[in-house]
């Protein structure tokens, strides 16, 4: 399914007040910012440590742009 799909039924369920808030979990930039173009993005939750420092390269950047948080999970 799109994200844009998924972005869109969050959305209306934000209208209707019966989500708060929109998150995504391990997605790369192109999907955050397609994600984000229709519904705000409020944080996204991906591995990130002292280990794994993939995230640095691109993702924290967009984020960053966008306004939107980070949730790191790992050791």
């Amino acid at each position: 399914m799109p994200i844009e799909d998924v972005a869109g039924a969050v959305k209306d369920l934000i209208k209707e007040g019966k989500v708060k808030h929109f998150g995504l979990s391990e997605a790369g930039v192109q999907t955050i910012r397609r994600a984000h173009a229709v519904q705000p993005v409020t944080a996204l939750q991906s591995e990130y440590s002292l280990w794994t420092r993939t995230p640095e390269k691109e993702v924290i950047p967009a984020l960053e742009e966008l306004g939107i948080g980070l949730s790191d999970t790992g050791p």
